[in-house]
């Protein structure tokens, strides 16, 4: 019988809703792509003075120092490699012990090309057909997880559960809002 890959892929991403606030979600998987937890949070609300107290830095704060790591703090599973398609989530690199990569080309998606200076001190790692930006420093371990993911379907597509988990959780906290405004039981 094989040994079991004692390495896991983790994807982190936050969906910001004008509604409902920022959300994040995070998911570990096997080799295979199989989920092993998934953790989200509660959404949080910004208010206009968060936005002037922090000013530009405001999605970097949110992203990089309350919501990642709150989700991080949360894992029961170990983590060996972190992936976001956020640039912010790289800020985490320096406070915990695992390689945190950006996905480049699902960051791109969402956030257009990336400047030069976002890869400043990193390189880039393959996972699958994805391009992994890593620090330089964490090139060898994200390598070593990487190379055991091989099965990995779609190094993208988890980030799209992601979010389609969280819009499923928003619509589940939008109907438990509804039959609580109306008093009635919620429906089986």
């Amino acid at each position: 019988m094989p040994a079991a890959n004692p390495f896991t892929i983790t994807y982190f991403t936050v969906v910001e809703d004008d509604r409902t606030g920022w959300t994040g979600g995070m998911l570990h998987l096997d080799s295979s792509g199989r989920p092993i937890e998934f953790q989200c949070t509660l959404p949080v609300r910004t208010t206009r003075t968060h936005e002037i107290l922090f000013g530009s830095t405001l999605r970097d704060h949110l992203i990089g120092s309350v919501i990642g790591p709150l989700l991080i703090k949360k894992a029961k599973s170990p983590i060996s490699l972190l992936c976001s398609d956020q640039v912010e989530a790289l800020q985490m690199q320096s406070v915990i012990g695992f390689p945190v990569a950006l996905v480049q080309e699902a960051a791109e998606d969402d956030e257009g090309p990336i400047d030069d200076e976002t890869w400043n001190g990193s390189a880039t790692v393959m996972l699958g057909q994805a391009h992994l930006r890593v620090a330089i420093e964490r090139v060898d371990a994200t390598r070593d997880v990487c190379e055991s993911m091989s099965d990995l379907p779609d190094p993208l597509e988890p980030l799209e559960r992601i979010r389609e988990a969280i819009k499923e959780a928003h619509s589940q906290i939008a109907r438990q809002r509804r039959h609580s405004a109306t008093g009635l039981p919620e429906a089986a």
